[in-house]
């Protein structure tokens, strides 16, 4: 399938990075973290490259892409202006705008803050509220990680979850940030023993490179005061929301919360499935994206 990989100039001598997989009508796909590589998109990109154009564009700070100029902006709406400054350099409009995870979060920033340029949303595995989410979220989160309770990896998984400021605090090397992301991937999953969950550890073990000042920023401060709740009321265009049944961070409840201020939202809760939908359950979720895109 077409594949190209490059860079684009931005205004003050920044520069972003960015690949195209696929051809058709532009998409414009969101990474997680903050501060994971587009790279470990390119198998869901690859799901939905018959009918799309789907741009991976590395985050500010991530790969060759620059850095913003204060912490703060890693954010989702920073994260979503810097977006906007990329689109606008490419000269793609107008555009679906997709994210996962932490992403999720930037592309429903990003139909609220760039409605003339965003043709529809596409929130998978997202959350619109941090750490001040409520007793829902918590009681939903310990239910999906004592699932995992049994497996032989999961004490030392469970103390790194638990820890999870401390560590990130104190890391000075991103590929520690790596090691710890491919570690917890399985406390993420319905079924990490799978062949498809294996198949995805596999791919993040050899393609994640991650950016330790995003992660940071966000385990010192962001994670406090993060809330789309007021930027989602302004969302117009049509979005739809995916969360799995069992994710552990995205779950039902906060679907749920996301469809509860976006006006006309279409929420799809995907059954005995966790945070990495496209992976966990391909068929669900291109079905899911095609019948909303009206592909198919």
């Amino acid at each position: 399938m077409p594949r190209t990989s490059t860079t684009v100039d931005l205004p003050d001598g920044r520069v972003a990075g960015y690949e195209v997989i696929g051809s058709g009508k532009p998409l414009l796909y969101f990474t997680g973290g903050p501060g994971e590589n587009a790279a470990i998109l390119r198998g869901d990109a690859e799901l939905l490259a018959d009918q799309f154009a789907v741009y991976l564009i590395e985050p500010h700070g991530s790969g060759v892409s620059s850095p913003p100029e204060d912490p703060s902006l890693y954010d989702p709406a920073g994260h979503a202006r810097f977006y906007e400054e990329v689109r606008d350099a490419l000269g793609v409009s107008p555009a679906t705008v997709m994210g996962f995870s932490f992403g999720a979060a930037v592309a429903l920033a990003y139909a609220a803050l760039f409605p003339d340029v965003t043709t529809r949303c596409i929130a998978i595995a997202g959350r619109a509220v941090g750490a001040a989410a409520g007793a829902d979220s918590a009681a939903e989160m310990e239910r999906a990680l004592e699932r995992h309770s049994n497996a032989a990896w999961y004490p030392a998984a469970r103390k790194t979850w638990d820890a999870v400021d401390q560590v990130v605090a104190a890391m000075t090397d991103p590929r520690e940030l790596d090691a710890m992301r491919v570690q917890l991937l399985p406390l993420y999953m319905a079924h990490p023993e799978s062949p498809s969950a294996q198949a995805t550890i596999a791919a993040w073990r050899r393609d994640l490179r991650s950016n330790l000042a995003a992660s940071k920023a966000w385990e010192e401060s962001l994670w406090e005061t993060f809330d789309l709740r007021g930027l989602l009321e302004q969302i117009r265009c049509q979005t739809l929301i995916l969360n799995g049944e069992l994710d552990v961070v995205c779950g039902p409840t906060h679907g749920a919360v996301i469809a509860q201020h976006v006006s006309g939202a279409e929420l799809v809760t995907v059954a005995d499935c966790g945070h990495f939908i496209p992976d966990e359950k391909p068929h669900e979720f291109r079905e899911a994206v095609m019948s909303f895109c009206k592909f198919g």
